[in-house]
């Protein structure tokens, strides 16, 4: 029974020590604080990339149709032709054209026929108006030449008067006998006769001049209504021969030409097709200037774009050829912006050169364009920038702002460079919390531009455990307070 008892006393004293190993092993490890996943700065190159998709195609891209509408009768060429500018590509049924301008040159011609009937006109009309002025002038003149006989023979008749008057004062005296004044009276008699009859002839000059004038007038407005229809045919040969060139306009456009040198990418018509082009210009021919040169059209995200320049170099790839990396440039970045669902895009260009003419329009190409590349730039890892060292009321172990930590805690995370932002260092075996300026990213790494952080400084990127505040019993329960 004694050997019992020492067995039980002896069991129970080792279940009290090793209860109390375990409590202090747990003790121990309750009080230690969380452990640390560290990283250190460290210099080194880094390079800013922007990734994007786009769609390959050429640089000059031209839609080639047809003017006028018609039937295609003839076609030169087919998909991946080579053609030079001028070249023919296909030709409409010309016959409606041929007709159209022919009917427009018959038209220009009698035109031209009645321009000529009117002008004829016009010199009959300026020989009947130069007839009607000489006959006007004639007839002036014989009126004036009445006029003149009439005046002659009123000064005749006036001086037969005071001749007979004086003639019968002297034969009351006797001076002279009767015979005389017979013979001066007949005379008066006579030439008062003979003034009516110039009178006549006065009358008969001026209703001469006067339809002599009419006559020039009518021949004045005949030579203005010639020259007036002259004008009207004129206006109409004008008018006709618009048309002709209209006409033979439309019959040259019946043949397609290609406007560039380059190769046909799409052929949209084949033989016997109607093609109408009332309202708008129909496609029948793509013709890409060249596959040497290509270019990418990517979409960049509004976030992105501002870091982008003309002449950035890019790598492209497609899946065509994946182990082959083709290089480009940035040729333009274009401000209209797209908006799809309330995300903003703009349209990056990148020009390709490619001697081998491998690349094909419409092919999906990975493009990687490089913004920046700095060497000898202060680094660390981008999961730096994602920690955040919280302050545990349950270990006590808060980190230690340093003396703008407090600043620094407020700070947001930006991904921008020269957004300010927070970093976790080992200071002395503890969490300090540091404020930082930082540049650009690779995606793995973050330039620090400026802050209390150096060569060497191990920067926290995460936490494994955090310890809990109360101890506790080996038992489970609390023990002490």
């Amino acid at each position: 029974m004694r050997r019992l008892r020492s067995i039980l006393a002896v069991a129970a004293a080792i279940t009290i020590v090793a209860v109390g190993v375990v409590w202090l092993l747990r003790a121990r490890t309750n009080t230690a604080g969380p452990r640390y996943v560290t990283a250190p700065a460290a210099y080194g190159s880094i390079t800013a990339s922007v990734d994007e998709t786009g769609t390959v195609n050429p640089v000059d891209q031209i839609q080639v149709g047809t003017q006028v509408s018609g039937t295609i009768a003839k076609l030169y060429v087919d998909y991946n032709s080579s053609v030079k500018a001028g070249q023919a590509l296909a030709e409409l049924d010309p016959t409606s054209f041929q007709a159209a301008d022919a009917q427009a040159r018959g038209a220009l011609a009698a035109a031209q026929a009645q321009e000529g009937v009117q002008r004829a006109n016009i010199k009959q009309a300026d020989a009947a108006l130069a007839a009607a002025q000489a006959g006007e002038a004639q007839a002036q003149a014989n009126a004036r030449a009445a006029q003149a006989n009439v005046a002659k023979a009123r000064a005749q008749l006036a001086l037969d008067h005071a001749t007979v008057s004086r003639d019968r004062a002297l034969l009351a005296q006797g001076y002279i006998p009767q015979s005389q004044l017979d013979t001066d009276a007949t005379a008066l008699a006579n030439d008062a006769a003979g003034l009516r009859a110039v009178q006549a002839a006065l009358a008969a000059a001026q209703a001469q001049a006067t339809a002599a004038s009419a006559q020039v007038r009518s021949a004045r407005e005949q030579g203005s209504a010639s020259t007036y229809q002259a004008q009207a045919a004129g206006a109409q040969i004008r008018s006709n021969n618009a048309q002709v060139q209209q006409s033979a306009y439309n019959l040259s456009r019946t043949v397609i030409r290609s406007p560039i040198d380059g190769i046909v990418v799409s052929r949209d018509v084949s033989i016997g097709q109607t093609v109408a082009a009332s309202f708008q210009t129909p496609t029948l021919f793509v013709i890409a200037s060249s596959l040497k040169d290509m270019q990418v059209d990517t979409s960049v995200d509004e976030a992105d774009v501002g870091g982008l320049h003309v002449g950035d170099a890019a790598q492209i790839t497609v899946p065509a050829y994946p182990n082959v990396l083709f290089r480009g440039t940035v040729r333009q970045i274009r401000i209209n912006p797209t908006i799809t669902q309330n995300v903003v895009t703009y349209d990056a260009v990148v020009a390709i050169h490619d001697e081998s003419e491998r690349l094909k329009p419409g092919m999906t190409a990975t493009v990687t364009i490089v913004v920046a590349k700095h060497d000898h730039a202060l680094l660390v890892p981008t999961a730096a920038l994602l920690y955040r060292a919280a302050a545990s009321a349950t270990t006590g172990g808060t980190p230690r702002p340093t003396a703008t930590g407090g600043a620094a805690q407020q700070t947001q995370l930006a991904g921008a460079p020269g957004s300010r932002a927070v970093l976790t260092v080992m200071r002395e075996g503890k969490p300090t919390q540091v404020a930082v300026v930082i540049g650009i990213s690779d995606g793995e790494n973050v330039e620090i531009v400026s802050g209390d952080l150096h060569d060497g400084d191990r920067v926290v990127i995460a936490a494994l455990q955090q310890a809990r505040s109360n101890r506790s019993s080996p038992f489970g329960g609390p023990f002490g307070r």
